[in-house]
């Protein structure tokens, strides 16, 4: 479990060790952390024994500006912890909206899942932090997105008022699939948006009536053929008889 201390100031001054860079995130030590990077840039994306990096501590205690920082000195922002929980499922478990901001603007994924395929949208609906679900879902947060166990985020909803709204959003996302599927199925006339499509039109229409001609006029011409080889047959067939006789 993730947790805050205090020892975090004392981190910079400690020589700047991947372990005081971790300690400061976690404390929202925003000198400390700038001291500690400035120091030894590489400690950024160091990681403690649970996998997780600094930003993975500073978004799950809340502090915006330590995020924003490590956001922008090269603080991987779609790094994995221990079952693949990223800095956005922290901040949006723990209900830290502006979190959720930074770290989006900064590259982060609305529809990244965990290993057990929880994203961070059924992590906010869980904890009934209903603005950052309407944020999320504004971002594009897929609604109807299940986990490995079958369940959406209105699934594990908080609250009856979390609930709701996404089993609208989810309603709307399934009207909206059907109505892009009729659609694609829809068969359109030919667009005659300029003139060229217009003789394109045309030429085709003309293409095909003499088609049509063609084939009457074959028909027209098979017919006589079939009467006169049935009449052959049946003269020939006379005739052998007669030569019988």
């Amino acid at each position: 479990m993730v947790g805050g201390t205090g020892g975090g100031r004392g981190g910079g001054r400690g020589g700047g060790s991947s372990a005081d860079l971790h300690s400061a995130a976690r404390s929202g030590d925003l000198a400390a952390v700038q001291s500690i990077i400035s120091s030894n840039p590489l400690t950024v994306n160091s990681r403690d024994k649970h996998s997780r990096t600094p930003l993975h501590l500073a978004a799950w205690a809340g502090h915006n500006e330590v995020v924003s920082y490590l956001c922008k000195n090269k603080a991987d922002v779609g790094a994995s912890a221990g079952d693949d929980m990223g800095a956005i499922h922290f901040a949006s478990q723990k209900g830290h909206l502006e979190v959720v901001r930074t770290l989006l603007s900064a590259g982060g994924s609305v529809k990244s899942i965990t290993r057990k395929g929880l994203t961070p949208l059924h992590y906010a609906a869980q904890g009934s932090h209903f603005e950052i679900v309407k944020y999320l879902v504004k971002k594009g947060a897929n609604v109807r997105a299940t986990t490995k166990a079958g369940k959406n985020p209105a699934d594990v909803a908080g609250n009856a008022e979390t609930q709701n709204f996404l089993e609208e959003c989810e309603e709307q996302a399934r009207k909206a699939k059907v109505n892009n599927e009729k659609k694609i199925e829809e068969v359109k006339p030919a667009s005659c948006s300029n003139e060229g499509d217009i003789k394109d039109l045309k030429r085709k229409e003309s293409e095909d009536g003499n088609e049509g001609e063609k084939e009457e006029a074959s028909a027209v011409s098979k017919k006589p053929k079939v009467a006169l080889s049935h009449l052959q047959d049946t003269d020939d067939t006379e005739a052998d008889q007669e030569d019988e006789t």
